[in-house]
């Protein structure tokens, strides 16, 4: 058992840590400016998230939420060969093959829509901190990446409209309704939302398919270790808080899921679905609190 001080300190360190992360997303920066600053905003950004999601082990245990909680779902990301793309190709023809997504099954496991919940109604404002802040951070990345790459996140958005990954999960019919608001270089999304019992097993399965996604893309080198690798710990920051909030000890067995393996710029489109599907988390934690009140 950790001693009581240190347990304390990993508490302290964790709300500053969330602070600033407030203070960055709020007062300190403002992510849609493009200013020289962008680079050096992202990677503050992720840093401290990082650090929320080490400090933030669950209570009794040295394991990294992941670990402690069943959240280790894919081995190390395998070293990916450079593929170049030709960004011209998105006037070819729209092509499509939907294959089997499989996912990993851990026997005594239910499934995600077996789960039986105990919720715990007073972290979901914790989950929708995470989500919140994760998103932006994601948002942010993949902006740098693009940029990097001599691309523009609105420009891309419109080049490959009628392109579509086609990732099959429980939030995909809620993906289709999340917009891209170009004035506002930011995805917008409003939508119904169930009771608390009804959500949580399409969040959980969700992050969980997402995450299996990532393990079928070969990225770069440099787009892996610099941008993409972040994406998949910030998978299992919400997959560990969305466990929490459902009372969960343990992750649940996700279905198979599909995709369309043709899709034109895999990389660009597990991005922006990852963004869409964090931007309905985010939008469904703030209606659930508001129905919690």
């Amino acid at each position: 058992m950790p001693h009581a001080c240190c347990k304390g300190a990993t508490s302290r360190v964790y709300w500053w840590v969330v602070g600033a992360i407030r203070w960055l997303l709020g007062n300190g920066f403002e992510l849609q400016q493009p200013t020289s600053q962008a680079p050096f905003r992202c990677w503050l950004l992720g840093i401290l998230l990082l650090l929320t999601i080490t400090t933030s082990w669950p209570t009794g245990t040295f394991a990294a939420p992941r670990r402690a909680r069943g959240l280790h779902l894919i081995l190390p990301h395998r070293n990916h060969h450079h593929r170049q793309l030709h960004h011209h190709q998105h006037t070819r023809s729209i092509e499509t093959t939907i294959v089997t997504l499989k996912t990993n099954q851990t026997e005594g496991r239910d499934t995600c829509t077996a789960i039986k919940m105990t919720p715990n109604i007073a972290h979901l404002q914790v989950a929708h901190e995470v989500a919140k802040n994760t998103r932006e951070a994601v948002l942010c990345l993949t902006k740098e990446w693009l940029k990097d790459l001599g691309q523009n996140l609105s420009q891309d958005i419109k080049a490959y409209s009628k392109h579509t990954l086609a990732v099959r999960h429980p939030l995909d019919e809620e993906v289709k309704n999340v917009k891209f608001q170009d004035e506002l270089g930011d995805f917008v999304y409003e939508g119904k939302v169930g009771t608390l019992e009804e959500e949580m097993p399409a969040i959980i399965e969700s992050l969980m398919v997402l995450e299996h996604l990532y393990e079928t893309i070969e990225f770069n080198h440099k787009s892996w270790n610099c941008f993409f690798n972040n994406f998949v710990h910030f998978f299992h920051h919400n997959m560990h808080e969305a466990l929490k909030v459902a009372g969960l000890n343990d992750a649940c067995n996700p279905r198979n899921s599909a995709y369309n393996k043709a899709y034109i710029w895999p990389e660009f489109g597990a991005a922006v679905e990852t963004i869409k599907v964090l931007t309905i988390i985010e939008h469904k934690y703030e209606q659930l609190i508001k129905q919690n009140l």
